[in-house]
């Protein structure tokens, strides 16, 4: 797998138990490849929410998923970067 030079990965060939975690890691690469955000600043998202999920109490974080919390990074990246929301000039003619 070939993925953009700007991009660095925990494994030089990902992979993936289900669909949805390579879409999820495909996203992630492609809304940063398009200028959306920097793969660094996803870099650090995926590390806050890792360490968020370190810091919590064993009983309260449950198992450990890594596209789940792969999910939550590119969740807040979005959010963050207002990527989903729509220009204020489409809202306005609603």
């Amino acid at each position: 797998m070939k993925l953009h030079n700007t991009c660095t990965t925990d494994q030089a060939a990902p992979s993936f138990d289900h669909e949805w975690q390579r879409r999820a890691f495909g996203l992630a690469l492609a809304l940063s490849e398009f200028g959306h955000y920097p793969w660094s600043e996803f870099q650090q998202s995926l590390i806050d929410t890792i360490g968020a999920w370190e810091a919590s109490p064993e009983p309260v974080r449950g198992e450990w998923e890594y596209y789940d919390h792969w999910v939550a990074a590119l969740e807040h990246v979005v959010d963050r970067r207002s990527i989903l929301s729509a220009p204020e000039e489409l809202r306005d003619h609603h």
